[in-house]
Formats: C-alpha cells, structure tokens, sequence
C-alpha cells in the first residue's frame, strides 16, 4: 500500500496553514501600524467646488507623510518629562508652524538655517502659533487628525483662506520663534508631496508625536 510522507500529513498540512496565515496576518498589521505611526503628518487643504446644482462645496483634499523629530525636540521632550523648564528657545509647548517652498533632507541636527534654504524657502504669513488647545494627548475633537492617540501628543494650525497662499509648498516645520533667525531651533521638520494653497483654500496640518516602547 501506497504511504504519503509525513509532510503530507492532513492534520499537519492544516496546522502550517494555520500558522503560516497567522504570521502573514502578524506581519502585515505590524507594518500598517507602524506604517500609521510613521505617516503622523496630516495635512487637509479644503477648496470650493461647484457641484453640477450650482452649489459651492468644500471638498477636503487629504495627504499623509513624516516628520523627524531634532536633537533639540528630544531634549524638550527630555526635560518635559523630567519635569523641567525648557529654555526660552525650545519651549516648543507654545510654538508655531512654518511652511516652506523647498524641500531638503532633514537630519537631526538642523536648525532653521537649513529648513529655511538660502533664507527663500519659508512662506510669508506662515508662521502661525498652534490651534487653541494644541498641543494635547488623544485629539479626539478634530476627525481631521486620524493620527491622535491617548499616548499621542498633537499638534495643529488652522490657516484661513487669506492667510497665504503659494503654488509650490513643500516643506514644514514646528518652532517658537515668530520672527525666526538661523539658529532658531526646531521641534520637528516634513516634507510634503508638493501642493498649492491658493486664496481660496484653508489649510489644517496636524503632526503627532507618538511615544513607542524603547
């Protein structure tokens, strides 16, 4: 009589299935949540649409990407959490968004010289202090923000439809310097897949620091 391999057992066979199925599954949620914890920038641009009725709607573009937290945004958060005071330079708990036309390649140690390339990248008017409220932990007032959690510090700014406008944006960043010089130091910096905001557009950035075991 004819005798299947062991490895041909049915019982065994279902098992490895089983298995298999369930470290492809493992995987794949490991990778979306990191991936949701890594694409922690939003940004929503809202602009008029005129529907086939004649109705003007605002529709809602959305797009996701990344921010690098600095040295000096790891030092605030340090003495944050060792209940320090910050230096007036990097209290970055009362700090302002920048928007900037140039994207570059971040690294941990840049300082506004490098975010604002050859002093022409940040926009006019954009320089903006947070949302009323912000920073907080689970920001569950704004659906907007699909990167809040309750171990999630957020951070947002609302830009009125006059408050700027620019056909190449690219590049953001969070600081606390209304009037910023080369040394003025940075909370955290992004890219973004570059858009245009123009004088009818309103503009919401969202960028949440999530706190992951190290």
């Amino acid at each position: 009589m004819f005798q299947l391999p062991n490895s041909w057992n049915l019982t065994n066979r279902i098992n490895e299935a089983k298995t298999e199925s369930f470290q492809t599954w493992a995987d794949s949620t490991r990778y979306l949540s990191e991936q949701a914890r890594a694409d922690n920038v939003i940004r929503v641009l809202s602009f008029p649409e005129v529907s086939p009725s004649g109705t003007i709607d605002m529709i809602k573009e959305f797009d996701y990407t990344h921010n690098l937290v600095t040295n000096d945004g790891e030092i605030f958060y340090a003495k944050q959490g060792a209940g320090e005071t910050p230096a007036t330079n990097e209290n970055f708990a009362s700090g302002s968004f920048d928007m900037g036309t140039t994207a570059y390649t971040e690294a941990e140690g840049d300082t506004y010289n490098e975010y604002d390339v050859s002093g022409a990248s940040s926009i006019s008017g954009s320089i903006q202090t947070f949302t009323s409220g912000y920073p907080k932990t689970n920001d569950t007032g704004d659906t907007d923000n699909t990167g809040d959690a309750t171990d999630a510090v957020s951070y947002a700014v609302n830009y009125a439809a006059a408050a700027w406008n620019d056909t190449d944006v690219e590049q953001g960043c969070i600081h606390n310097n209304s009037s910023p010089v080369s040394a003025t130091k940075l909370l955290s910096v992004f890219s973004f897949t570059s858009f245009a905001k123009t004088s009818s557009d309103t503009l919401k950035v969202f960028v949440n620091h999530a706190f992951e075991n190290q």
